[in-house]
């Protein structure tokens, strides 16, 4: 029942919110484009690194000696994130 709530707040809290950024003026536009490259490039960032770091333990349980290689395909799934920031650092320096 509290996560019905919780989500019925967000969405209040959207529909108030909305009208401001409409009203923000043409930059609003690049505000909202560099806020979601950030946002859903790190959650997408954690959904990989959560599915490749649970992978590559299960793997460095079985042989040790791929831990190395394991790092590596983390840090990759780590630099989804920081391409995001990169795209939106670019975005709000066309602004």
């Amino acid at each position: 029942m509290n996560t019905n709530r919780s989500n019925y707040r967000g969405l209040i809290k959207l529909f108030l919110f909305l009208p401001m950024i409409l009203m923000a003026g043409d930059n609003s536009y690049a505000y909202i484009a560099a806020a979601l490259a950030v946002g859903l490039s790190s959650i997408a960032a954690g959904i990989a690194v959560g599915m490749v770091g649970a992978a590559a333990m299960g793997s460095i349980g079985e042989k040790p000696e791929i831990s190395t290689k394991a790092l590596i395909f983390l840090g990759l799934a780590e630099g989804i994130a920081i391409y995001g920031l990169i795209v939106s650092i670019m975005i709000l320096g066309k602004i």
